[in-house]
């Protein structure tokens, strides 16, 4: 009888050089992964806390042009700056309002999410240069709001110097003096 024998067809594992490389293969797809879902997240975080920036910045317009020009460019507008958050209690302070305006949300307070970002907003009201045309019947309103990214300040309130805050985002408008004569 003869033996066979087959030829070509080799039976074995895997060598040690094949398993070193589908792991390194495997480890880089892994890693790979790993960074693409933690910086998603982190962008993810300061893409809510700007949207959340703008909509405290908008709603500070609206609430800047709900009151009577001659009391805002008084004292009118500081009931509106400072921190969102409570030194003390880390937790969102009420809404401001001014008695003139029409909207008085007495007990409306932010979301928790917002007291994360420990936002902090100034608001300015200036005239306009001279040389605008029509200048002496409009007066421009600035609100910065301020935040941090996953950091909690050394000073959550701050008067008169500028906040402890990572972040700064700047909306502007105009508003028209109604006193001015034409």
């Amino acid at each position: 009888m003869k033996s066979k024998k087959c030829s070509g067809a080799r039976r074995g594992g895997f060598s040690f050089v094949e398993i070193v490389v589908a792991t390194g293969v495997g480890l880089v797809f892994f890693g790979g992964l790993i960074y693409f879902a933690s910086t998603t997240r982190v962008e993810t975080s300061k893409a809510e806390n700007y949207l959340r920036a703008l909509q405290i910045a908008q709603e500070t317009l609206e609430l800047v042009q709900s009151i009577p020009l001659s009391e805002a460019t008084g004292s009118g507008v500081q009931i509106f700056e400072g921190s969102l958050v409570d030194p003390d209690t880390s937790q969102s302070v009420k809404i401001p309002f001014h008695n003139s305006s029409g909207w008085q949300p007495q007990t409306r307070t932010y979301p928790a999410e917002y007291s994360k970002a420990w936002f902090y907003r100034k608001i300015s009201i200036a005239p306009l240069p001279a040389g605008i045309p029509n200048a002496r019947f409009m007066r421009k309103l600035t609100v910065d709001v301020y935040w941090n990214e996953n950091k909690t300040p050394e000073r959550i309130e701050t008067i008169g110097a500028e906040p402890d805050r990572m972040r700064k985002l700047t909306l502007s408008t105009l508003l028209f003096d109604e006193s001015e004569i034409y």
